[in-house]
Formats: C-alpha cells, sequence, structure tokens
C-alpha cells in the first residue's frame, strides 16, 4: 500500500467522497502515511459502522481527526451533523477548487475521489477553512431564504394573474380574487412566519449578529439583503474582498479591449448570482432616494452625463464595498456625505 510523507497537523485524515446513498471513505494515517479505504451508507447506521472501522486503525473520530469532503448539498448534511456533534474538524471545499489542485484526470471512479480528497485535504491541510457553528446557522438560513423565495414566487405569481384579469374581465377577475382570498392571506403568513423564524436564528448567534447589525447600519440595506449575503458569503468567510464581492453579484466593470482593433465598451460578466443581483438592484433603487450619500452620487454623475444605469451599477459597488469595510473593521457605518 502506498505510503504519504509529509508533516501534519492532525492524527488521521479522512476523505469523503458523498452520494445520496454512500459514503466512500479513505483514511491517511499520518503517522506512517498509510491509506485505507472503504464504503458505507450515507445513515446513521452507516456513520455507527464507520465510526467502528476508523476505531480499528486507531482514530476515534475526536478533535485530532480532519474529515475532509466536497461540498455537495443536502448529502453532505447528516454526516456533518454527526461529526461536529463529536467535535470533529469538518472541511467543506468545493469540488471545482479540488479538481483543479489534480490536474487532468480520465475518467471517474468513487474509490478513487476519495482518495484524491484525502490526499488533497493531506497537502492543504494547513488551508483548511473548518465548519463551526455559525456555519450550521447559516445553512438553516439558507433553507429558509429558498423557501421564502418560493412562498415569494407562488404570491406573486397569484396576485399578478389576478390584476391581469382584472384589467381585461373585472367580472372574471373578482372571482379569482375571491377565490384566492385565503391563499393569499396564507402565503402571507407563512412569509412573515419564514422571515421571523429567520430572525430568531440570527439572534440565537452571536457572530452572525454582529456582523449582522454591522451590515445593516448602512442606510438602505435591509434584512433581505443582510441575511442573503451572510448566506452566500459563509458569515463574509469567503469573500472579504470587495472587489470579489462585487464581482460575485455581478457590479464589477471590466474592461473588454485587445491589442489597437479590439475595443469595446466597459461592462460586467453575467457570470454571477442572480439572485444577489437583483436584491442589489433593488436596494440601490431605494438608496438613491432615502441616502442621502448616494442620492448625491447619483445626481451628481448624470449631471455630468453618465448613463444612469452605469451610474446605477456604481452605486451598488460601492454599497457591496462599504458593507465589506463595515464587517471588516467591526464598527457600524457612519455617513460621510464630504466624500461622495
Amino acid at each position: 500500500m502506498q505510503k504519504l510523507s509529509h508533516s501534519s497537523l492532525y492524527a488521521f485524515i479522512v476523505g469523503t467522497d458523498i452520494s445520496k446513498e454512500s459514503l466512500d471513505v479513505c483514511l491517511i494515517r499520518t503517522s506512517d502515511g498509510s491509506l485505507y479505504y472503504q464504503k458505507f451508507n450515507n445513515n446513521m447506521q452507516g456513520f455507527q459502522r464507520m465510526k467502528a472501522w476508523l476505531k480499528s486503525y486507531g482514530c476515534e473520530l475526536e478533535t485530532d481527526t480532519l474529515f475532509c469532503m466536497e461540498h455537495t448539498g443536502l448529502y453532505t448534511r447528516r454526516l456533518v451533523h454527526y461529526l461536529m456533534s463529536r467535535q470533529v474538524a469538518v472541511w467543506l471545499e468545493t469540488p471545482l477548487q479540488i479538481k483543479r489542485s489534480i490536474g487532468l484526470v480520465r475518467g471517474k471512479d468513487d474509490k478513487v475521489d476519495a482518495e484524491r480528497i484525502a490526499r488533497y485535504a493531506f497537502m492543504h491541510q494547513n488551508k483548511a477553512s473548518l465548519v463551526n457553528l455559525s456555519n450550521l446557522t447559516l445553512e438553516k438560513l439558507k433553507d429558509l431564504q429558498a423557501n421564502r423565495n418560493r412562498l415569494l414566487k407562488a404570491l406573486n405569481s397569484i396576485k399578478t394573474t389576478v390584476k391581469e384579469m382584472l384589467s381585461v374581465d373585472a367580472a372574471s377577475g373578482k372571482t379569482l380574487q375571491r377565490v384566492n382570498k385565503d391563499a393569499i392571506k396564507g402565503l402571507e403568513k407563512s412569509l412573515e412566519q419564514v422571515e421571523q423564524k429567520m430572525s430568531e436564528f440570527i439572534e440565537s448567534d452571536t457572530e452572525l449578529k454582529k456582523k449582522y447589525d454591522l451590515v445593516t447600519s448602512i442606510k438602505g440595506v435591509g434584512k433581505v439583503l443582510a441575511i442573503t449575503l451572510l448566506v452566500y458569503t459563509h458569515g463574509f468567510a469567503k469573500m472579504e474582498d470587495g472587489r470579489k464581492l462585487a464581482c460575485y453579484c455581478g457590479v464589477a466593470p471590466f474592461e473588454y479591449r485587445s491589442g489597437t482593433s479590439v475595443y469595446g465598451k466597459t461592462g460586467v460578466s453575467k457570470f454571477a448570482n442572480k439572485e444577489l443581483k437583483r436584491i442589489l438592484y433593488l436596494v440601490s433603487m431605494s438608496s438613491i432616494q432615502y441616502n442621502q450619500e448616494f442620492k448625491k452620487y447619483f445626481k451628481r454623475k448624470v449631471e455630468e452625463g453618465k448613463p444612469k444605469m452605469s451610474v446605477l451599477n456604481a452605486v451598488q459597488n460601492k454599497l457591496l464595498h462599504q458593507i465589506v469595510a463595515v464587517v471588516k473593521r467591526g464598527t457600524p457605518y457612519v455617513e460621510k456625505l464630504d466624500k461622495i
């Protein structure tokens, strides 16, 4: 069996390839560099068998163990919760990051994938971004946010249908309005309960509550944008740079030119988080009306001849930089009209 040689922060490294039904587990015992492999079911019975198997090689599933797995959404959840309850270090890495570190590979095999993840974790363990209690809160917030989006979509769909029917056929419109009255009230009540539960989760997490308060200290930034940013940035642990966050949201400008013959307009990339971009647009529209800093900035730039949409995009960019700045600094935002 092939052995690895490398200084290690952990006594045991476990690479796990996760699917809906099973776990492919590769253990690296760092004391001698030995690799071991086994397959288990992705359920509590499988976790117990995995625990016994790891114990046979000296791994007690404690703080000296690092579990690394690709972030595959729901399929990782049960295992992560099980490991967190035992205070095991858990590293959820993006599949693209692991794939790029490996280089060109051919074919796909779960056993090989587990070994590749284990080797990746072994070589890069000093850069591991570990799951903490705030990550679990963000997980709950993400579920509630997805549920809120579905409820909002259903509510808007019904209201739009009723409104359109009222405009072309008043009698049929009133009938639709009457039969959908309870459905609309029910959806609105569910939306209210979801938002209340999201607020409760934030209040219960000291770290997230602090960041939430910092972000919402900026005039115009409300609950929806603050929570969405917390979810997608993992509590600002993934994107601590304003430029990167602006790029992720699709509001960072990029030049389009090559040599002397290709020279296009500076624009934003289409590769972006569409949900965040939509929310940012709505917030920027509100900001240029009620936030005096952005109101003056927008007015001045438009008077200089800048296109309104271009200025609005710049407002969104500035807003994101302000958000990142207050989170990094750890103090609420202070309005400074003379700097706009």
